[in-house]
């Protein structure tokens, strides 16, 4: 006899992303760094803008991977353990920053 209580199946592994589901967050990721940021890598002040370019491909990474990870956890533990409600706000807010990136490059091609 276990000391574990009841669980629903699918609970545990309510925060789990398959592989397919892993590698298209990390793919949305990745294309935003490559369309946005790796063009512009160099400019003529590499002291300054070398820094900041870095810094902002650290920021697409913690805004297109960690931040809707993070946000759907603590949504889907509000809403109690719900997987459906966890890959809704994942999705959700992954599609918004990579469409939001997308955006900012065609509005500004070399602004980051």
């Amino acid at each position: 006899m276990t000391s574990e209580p009841f669980q629903p199946n699918g609970v545990k592994d309510y925060k789990r992303l398959s592989v397919w589901q892993s590698l298209s967050l990390l793919g949305m990721t990745v294309l935003v760094v490559v369309t946005r940021h790796l063009p512009y890598l160099y400019f003529p002040n590499p002291a300054y803008l070398d820094q900041e370019r870095v810094g902002a491909i650290y920021g697409s990474f913690i805004m297109g991977i960690f931040l809707p990870y993070g946000l759907a956890w603590v949504v889907a533990r509000l809403a109690g353990r719900s997987r459906t409600t966890f890959l809704w706000v994942l999705w959700s807010l992954a599609g918004l920053a990579f469409l939001l990136n997308l955006g900012l490059l065609v509005d500004c091609p070399t602004c980051y």
